[in-house]
């Protein structure tokens, strides 16, 4: 079963400069981490100083390794080097099974 994130970041700063630093850090994160599957990034369409990302892990393990490793403090470091303020929420769980026969995917 796949571990998933779900973050609701709200920002402030130059919003183009931060879109690319969310998407570089996604890309760091997924070149960089063999136990992240996904990750997806959206802005809001009526709020756009709004991220939503959504991380896909192997399991809870991988995760952890995630939080702890380089690339989260390379993001936040960016933040902070740049004067943007960044707020999130996330939400974290279990994959749940489909029923018998179900593909989703």
């Amino acid at each position: 079963m796949s571990y998933v994130v779900h973050v609701t970041a709200v920002v402030e700063g130059d919003l183009e400069k931060i879109e690319i630093l969310i998407n570089d850090y996604r890309y760091k994160c997924l070149e960089n981490q063999s136990g992240m599957d996904q990750f997806f990034v959206c802005r809001n369409a009526e709020q756009k100083n709004v991220f939503l990302y959504t991380q896909v892990f192997k399991d809870k393990q991988a995760h952890k390794i995630h939080l702890e490793g380089n690339d989260p403090k390379w993001f936040f470091e960016q933040m902070e080097e740049n004067n943007y303020n960044f707020q999130g929420q996330w939400v974290a769980g279990i994959e749940i099974e489909s029923s018998e026969g179900q593909v989703l995917n």
